[in-house]
C-alpha cells in the first residue's frame, strides 16, 4: 500500500517504502510538506538538511485519509479498471469496487474504504502506544536490571578477587613457616658436623702431644721408660664415630603440589548467589495493577515480557494475559478435569496437566498430544529441571503419593522421590504444587506446608507457617522460585504470601490483604526482569505487585 492511497492487491503482498532510500524496514514515519514515508534513519536526517528544515516530519499514525481527505484514496481496481476501490471486504480480506462486491464477494461482510483505513489507524495507534508504555518501559527495566546485575557481578567479583589473595597469603604463610623450619633443621645438623669436626681436632692435638712426650722419653734415655705406661689406645679414638653423613638429603614431596592444586578450591557461581539474600532488612511492595480475568485462578505461571498464563482446574482453557489485564492468547485442552499445572520448555513448548494420569504436551501451534502416562496415579503440579527433565507430583495412592521425574521426552522415569521424617513417617501426603531450586525440590503438601527435598530424597528442611505468627492455620497453594533463589507461597487462609530464604527460613510476610486487598491468594508466579508478582484467586482476581529487597 503507498502512500497515496489503497493498493489493488491484497495487504499482504504490499510494502511502505521509504521516499528517500527506498528501504522497507521501519518505515514509521512521513514527512508533511514533501511528501513522502520516511525510515528511523532517514527521518532523523531528513530535518537536517536545510532546504527541509521547517518539514513537519510526524509518525505514519496519521494516516494518508486523515492528511489528504477520503478522495486520495481512491484506486482503480485491477479486476474491473473502470472502477475506483471503494469497499473492503472483511470476510476474504481484501479491498475491492462495488462490482467485485456484487458478484465474488457476495452477501459477504463489508466495510468502505474510508472506514478499513480508520480502523487501521485506531490499531496502529494503540500499537504505537504500547511501543511507548509497555515496551519502553519494559526494556528501560530491563537495561535498569541489567545495570544493577553489572554492579553486582562486579562487587562479587572483588570479593572473590580479595577472597582468593586472602587465601593465597595465608598459603604462603604456612608454606614459608615450613620451609624455614626445615632450613633451621639443616642448619642445625651442619653445626652438629662442625662440632664433631672440632671434637676430632682436639683429639689430634693430643695424639701429637702423647707423640712428642714419648720421642722425648726414648731419646732422654729415661731410664724409667720401662715404668711408663701410656694411655690405652681406645681412649685416644672419639667416641663419637662418624659412620655416615649426618646432613639427610631433601626430597620435596611432589604430592604437595597437587594437594595443592586440589585444595585450593574452585569458583562456585551459585555460591556467590547464594549470598545475596543475607541482610534483608525489608522487602517493600508496590502495586501495579489489578484486574478481573475470565477464569478463576487456581495456577499461573510467568511467560516472560509481563505476561502470566492463568489456569483453574475446572476449566479445560487457560488464557495468555499482559499486566494490562488483556488476553493475549488462550489455549484449550479439552480432555481430563481441566488445566491443572503448567510449565513453558525453552522452545516454547507447555508441559501440561489435567487432573487425570496424563502429562500432555501443547506444541508452539497449539496441537495438543499426551507426553507421560501416569497411571494408576493422578498428576497435579509440573516443573522442568534446567536439562528439561519432567518433574511431576503423583497424587491419589495414599501412602504411595511421590514426586516423579521423567526424561525430557517423556519415555522413561528417571527417578522416584519420596520423604521421611526422623520417626519414618511419609511427608509427601497431598503433593500438589512443585518447583526446582538450584538442585532441590519444593513441594507444597497442599493445605499443610512446603517440604524441600534433594534429588535423592533427602529432607532439606520443611516450612509450616509458624515463623510467620500468623492467626489460622497456615494454608500453602501456590509456589513459586525468584532470581534470588528464595520462594514465594501463597497462603489462602491468611490472605497473604510467605517469602522464604532457600534454606527454609522466613524473610518476611508480604502481599497481605492490608497491601494488595487480595483475598485468598491461590495462584502465584512470578517475573524475574520486572520483579512483578502475580497473584490470583477463585474470586477471579488477579493482582499484579512489585516487591522491592531493602539491604
Amino acid at each position: 500500500m503507498s502512500d497515496h492511497g489503497a493498493s489493488a492487491k491484497p495487504p499482504q503482498q504490499t510494502f511502505v517504502e521509504c521516499g528517500e532510500c527506498g528501504g522497507n524496514m521501519n518505515v514509521v514515519w512521513f514527512c508533511k510538506n514533501c511528501p513522502i514515508s520516511l525510515c528511523g534513519k532517514c527521518a532523523r536526517s531528513h530535518k537536517t538538511k536545510h532546504q527541509y528544515k521547517f518539514h513537519a516530519v510526524v509518525p505514519r499514525t496519521y494516516t494518508v485519509l486523515r492528511l489528504y481527505g477520503p478522495a486520495k484514496l481512491a484506486e482503480q481496481c485491477h479486476i474491473h479498471p473502470e472502477k475506483e476501490i471503494s469497499t473492503y471486504c472483511n470476510d476474504c480480506d481484501i479491498p475491492c469496487c462495488v462490482s467485485c462486491l456484487a458478484n465474488d464477494h457476495n452477501r459477504h461482510d463489508f466495510s468502505t474504504i474510508e472506514d478499513k483505513y480508520l480502523d487501521a489507524e485506531k490499531v496502529l495507534n494503540e500499537y504505537y502506544r504500547l511501543l511507548d508504555t509497555d515496551v519502553r518501559p519494559t526494556i528501560e527495566n530491563m537495561e535498569e536490571q541489567a545495570k544493577a546485575d553489572v554492579k553486582e557481578d562486579d562487587s562479587h567479583v572483588q570479593k572473590v578477587l580479595n577472597d582468593i589473595n586472602d587465601f593465597r597469603k595465608d598459603v604462603v604463610q604456612n608454606f614459608n613457616r615450613a620451609c624455614d623450619e626445615l632450613i633451621i633443621q639443616v642448619k642445625k645438623s651442619q653445626s652438629k658436623g662442625k662440632e664433631r669436626l672440632d671434637e676430632i681436632e682436639k683429639y689430634k692435638k693430643n695424639l701429637v702431644t702423647l707423640k712428642h712426650e714419648i720421642e722425648e722419653k726414648i731419646e732422654k734415655g729415661d731410664l724409667d721408660i720401662v715404668k711408663y705406661v701410656p694411655p690405652k689406645v681406645e681412649s685416644l679414638i672419639p667416641e663419637l664415630k662418624i659412620t655416615q653423613n649426618t646432613v639427610q638429603w631433601f626430597e620435596p614431596d611432589k604430592r604437595i603440589l597437587d594437594m595443592i592444586n586440589a585444595s585450593v578450591g574452585v569458583i562456585n557461581f551459585k555460591e556467590i548467589k547464594k549470598e545475596e539474600t543475607k541482610g534483608i532488612k525489608d522487602v517493600n511492595v508496590q502495586n501495579k495493577n489489578s484486574f478481573k480475568s475470565k477464569i478463576k485462578v487456581a495456577s499461573m505461571t510467568t511467560a516472560g515480557n509481563n505476561m502470566a498464563w492463568v489456569m483453574y482446574c475446572w476449566n479445560h482453557t487457560m488464557y495468555l494475559y499482559n499486566d494490562e489485564g488483556k488476553v493475549v492468547r488462550s489455549v484449550t485442552v479439552k480432555d481430563g478435569v481441566g488445566i491443572i499445572d503448567m510449565s513453558i520448555t525453552q522452545s516454547g513448548e507447555m508441559i501440561v496437566t489435567c487432573g487425570d494420569n496424563k502429562v500432555r504436551r501443547v506444541s508452539v501451534s497449539g496441537e495438543v498430544s499426551t507426553k507421560i502416562n501416569t497411571a494408576p496415579f493422578g498428576c497435579s503440579g509440573v516443573c522442568l529441571t534446567d536439562e528439561e527433565e519432567i518433574v511431576v507430583c503423583m497424587r491419589d495412592q495414599g501412602d504411595k503419593n511421590h514426586v516423579a521425574i521423567y526424561s525430557h521426552d517423556g519415555r522413561c522415569k528417571v527417578r522416584e522421590i519420596r520423604a521421611v521424617d526422623g520417626q519414618g513417617n511419609q511427608l509427601l501426603t497431598k503433593p500438589y504444587r512443585v518447583v526446582l531450586n538450584d538442585l532441590d525440590l519444593n513441594v507444597v503438601n497442599a493445605f499443610m506446608n512446603v517440604v524441600s527435598i534433594s534429588c535423592e530424597g533427602d529432607v532439606r528442611w520443611v516450612y509450616d507457617g509458624k515463623q510467620a505468627k500468623i492467626k489460622r492455620p497456615f494454608d500453602p497453594s501456590g509456589i513459586c522460585v525468584d532470581k534470588y533463589r528464595n520462594l514465594l507461597v501463597s497462603d489462602l487462609q491468611n490472605h497473604c504470601v510467605h517469602y522464604i530464604d532457600r534454606k527454609g527460613g522466613l524473610i518476611q510476610v508480604i502481599m497481605t490483604l492490608e497491601q494488595t486487598g487480595l483475598q485468598r491468594p491461590f495462584g502465584i508466579c512470578v517475573d524475574d526482569v520486572t520483579r512483578h508478582v502475580w497473584v490470583g484467586n477463585a474470586n477471579y482476581d488477579v493482582v499484579i505487585a512489585r516487591y522491592l529487597k531493602l539491604l
